[in-house]
């Protein structure tokens, strides 16, 4: 019986050490698929970056040749415009596979500043305003309200370049449009690409983005090193890069972007202060506000603030407190019909705030607005003297109800 438990024992340890020894196979068997996709991808890739290099440098070469020998001036200056657009599309290409380089081994650094995304789009719209062939039409939708968003403008130009120029090669007629939506209740930007050109084969969309990825790199079209440098760029940034497609009736390719900004734009014609020591912001698009209730909003983040005023601007008079101090100031001033108290604030946070204009006019409405959603955070709201806690993100619909249920018309 004894050795009969020992040879159970030993067999047992075989098997354990036969399915260890297969686990290794396998795991080598997928690495060793991984490695040869990746070297044949690399192959497709360095196959088309041979062709996409040689080609403009046989046009370089070859009209340079020619127009030593062209007497006519009118011809020199149809040959000089090919070696220039050639010689564009050279230095872009060797640009995108520095940029890939730099940005894979991490050597290029996003600097981040306020950027007037209307300008900005207008300048894309300059830049291919003589590339875009006679067939097609390009087009960006403006929004309603003008958007400052703080990001990088070089990056995102050259996101924004390599997908329209992306959209050239694959659009022979018809029209590339570009632009960017509010999304998430001001809280990202998507920016948008769409085409009406030839598509994107379905067993290849997945892998478009991929650097060494080129499904017609044998057909020497390709999607080059742009489609990859975005998404590295975008992820960077800290957002992400998509597409849908369909094949015959063209694409769309979106990204979205954290948004830190303003949205609508804050002329001076929108702004008046009250005291030199503090900071205020009456908003309201209406000539007569002597009907209007009020609402102090204490808030010092900007996208917030922009995405409150746009929703309640038409509907009540609006007054801004960058922080507690000034909340606290502004209470007593003007005695607002109801407080938006954000927490976490510079000099005085909103709870400290609250406790001081609760013990001055304890009927006076305060809602807290804050990212900081947890069961102890409201508490401590209620606590301060807070009537009711929205938890950003919010809708905008529950704003709406609940200034209206405080706010008595």
């Amino acid at each position: 019986m004894q050795k009969f438990t020992e040879a159970n024992r030993k067999l047992l340890q075989a098997n354990e050490q036969l399915n260890a020894a297969n686990a290794k196979l396998k795991e080598y068997e997928e690495k060793a698929a991984k490695a040869e996709k990746a070297s044949r991808m690399k192959s497709l890739f360095l196959a088309n970056m041979s062709h996409e290099i040689r080609t403009p440098l046989n046009a370089i070469e070859g009209f340079s040749r020619i127009i030593a020998e062209t007497e006519s001036s009118e011809e020199r200056m149809k040959y000089l415009e090919i070696i220039e657009s050639n010689n564009n599309r050279l230095t872009s290409l060797i640009n995108e596979i520095l940029d890939l380089s730099r940005v894979e081994s991490g050597e290029i650094a996003i600097k981040k500043s306020p950027v007037n995304l209307e300008i900005l789009c207008d300048s894309i719209k300059q830049l291919f305003k003589f590339r875009c062939p006679e067939t097609v039409q390009l087009d960006w939708e403006r929004p309603n309200l003008p958007i400052t968003m703080t990001t990088d403008e070089n990056r995102l130009t050259q996101v924004f370049s390599n997908l329209i120029s992306n959209a050239l090669k694959h659009t022979s007629k018809g029209s590339i449009t570009y632009g960017y939506n509010v999304i998430e209740d001001g809280q990202k930007i998507a920016f948008y690409v769409k085409d009406t050109g030839s598509g994107i084969d379905p067993e290849f969309i997945d892998h478009i983005f991929d650097t060494y990825a080129s499904k017609d790199a044998e057909q020497q079209k390709g999607y080059g090193l742009g489609l990859a440098l975005c998404r590295i760029i975008i992820e960077k940034m800290g957002g992400h890069i998509g597409v849908k497609s369909e094949v015959g009736k063209g694409s769309t390719f979106t990204f979205t972007l954290p948004f830190h900004g303003n949205i609508g734009g804050m002329s001076t014609s929108n702004r008046t202060s009250t005291s030199t020591n503090v900071r205020t912001l009456r908003v309201s698009n209406r000539a007569d506000e002597s009907n209007l209730k009020t609402i102090l909003v204490a808030e010092d983040e900007e996208s917030n603030f922009e995405l409150v005023r746009i929703v309640l601007q038409k509907r009540y008079r609006l007054i801004r407190a960058h922080n507690g101090i000034e909340a606290v100031t502004l209470n007593e001033d003007e005695h607002p019909d109801l407080i938006l108290m954000d927490i976490r604030m510079p000099d005085m946070n909103g709870l400290d705030a609250t406790r001081i204009i609760k013990e001055v006019n304890p009927d006076t409405p305060v809602i807290a607005l804050s990212a900081y959603a947890f069961e102890e955070n409201i508490r401590e709201a209620k606590a301060a003297g807070c009537d009711e806690f929205m938890a950003k993100p919010f809708k905008v619909e529950d704003l709406i109800e609940i200034c209206a249920r405080y706010v008595k018309e």
